[in-house]
């Protein structure tokens, strides 16, 4: 066993007993490199990775191609680091499936906060509900572009209808903000209201996702101006 087969084995150990929250981020990195590279000094390459994308979480969410472009990362090592953050969405994602789901509104704000992990760009999320509340469908419809969130309501309509819907659901994520609601989004969420009342189909709620925290647009009463236009009814209820 050599010198680095050595120190390999020391890290196991200490992940194993204590786990990862105690490393700094370069040693979980270098740690998580073994696992692509079965031998030698994964330290250095660690510290690269770091220096160039600024952070853990920026290495975990650089492109494919330019994790290529750094000496020492080969395809394995730049597959190994693009899938953990899939695999953390795929592991929120299905524990939040099989958590009680109470409150319904509040679960699907859970689900969301799940299905957004891992996403460095916006994406506008559909949950359609039948008239006993029951989830006929939810799934990504839309990719954003800049600060704002890009969606023909046409996409959203063949949807709703297509599961014969009376209620929807919408969701999209700030990646790189908070979760409050801008301007514009409470501006597109009572304009898809209006349209979506055309249709007899109820917006109840929008929801805004960033990072492990979220808003709802209803139940912070930001959803309720739009009902209270002229020639608006009370609101779903």
């Amino acid at each position: 066993m050599g010198i680095h087969d050595g120190h390999r084995e020391r890290v196991k150990e200490e992940v194993l007993k204590t786990g990862l929250e105690h490393l700094p981020p370069h040693r979980v990195l270098e740690y998580l490199l073994f696992f692509a590279k079965p031998r030698g000094d994964t330290n250095e390459l660690a510290h690269s990775l770091i220096q160039r994308f600024g952070s853990l979480t920026g290495v975990l969410d650089a492109p494919y191609e330019e994790l290529l472009q750094v000496k020492g990362v080969g395809r394995n090592t730049a597959l190994l680091l693009r899938v953990i953050p899939e695999v953390a969405r795929r592991y929120y994602r299905e524990k939040a499936d099989t958590a009680p789901r109470g409150n319904l509104m509040e679960w699907v704000a859970e689900q969301m906060v799940a299905r957004y992990v891992g996403y460095t760009e916006e994406r506008f999320m559909l949950v359609c509900l039948d008239n006993k509340l029951k989830v006929l469908f939810f799934d990504m419809v839309a990719v954003g572009v800049a600060d704002s969130v890009q969606v023909q309501f046409r996409t959203l309509a063949q949807i709703a209808l297509r599961y014969n819907a009376t209620g929807v659901i919408l969701g999209h994520n700030h990646p790189h903000g908070m979760a409050l609601p801008s301007r514009a989004d409470r501006e597109a969420t009572r304009n898809l209201a209006r349209m979506f009342h055309g249709l007899s189909i109820d917006l109840l709620d929008h929801i805004v996702v960033a990072g492990d925290d979220y808003v709802s647009m209803a139940q912070s009463g930001m959803l309720s101006d739009a009902f209270h236009e002229p020639g608006w009814r009370e609101g779903p209820e």
